[in-house]
């Protein structure tokens, strides 16, 4: 079961025609026992890159590009979004 669940919004509540979220904060509820979460990225059309930083002066790194829906662990970051090229909605989830 999952500590923290969420979509990773848009100001305008569209997802469509490629976006980019807004940030998730990584570590929700300041338990440094949580060190993995679980993205869910579903696809209509285009791709998905999941993007995240160690500090809010940090570059946005790349870490995964999804070219099909999956559901699928990752380390937690402290700063989190997705870049979607077209249609796709994405979520995040942390666990302990």
């Amino acid at each position: 079961m999952a500590n923290y669940a969420s979509k990773f919004a848009t100001s305008d509540n569209t997802f469509t025609g490629g976006y980019t979220s807004l940030e998730v904060l990584g570590n929700y509820n300041d338990d440094s026992k949580i060190g993995r979460g679980v993205v869910q990225i579903h696809i209509t059309t285009g791709t998905v890159d999941l993007q995240a930083k160690l500090t809010e002066g940090a570059p946005w790194t790349t870490i995964k590009n999804y070219t099909a829906s999956t559901i699928e662990e990752v380390v937690i970051a402290p700063y989190f979004r997705v870049i979607a090229s077209d249609s796709a909605e994405c979520f995040y989830a942390e666990h302990s």
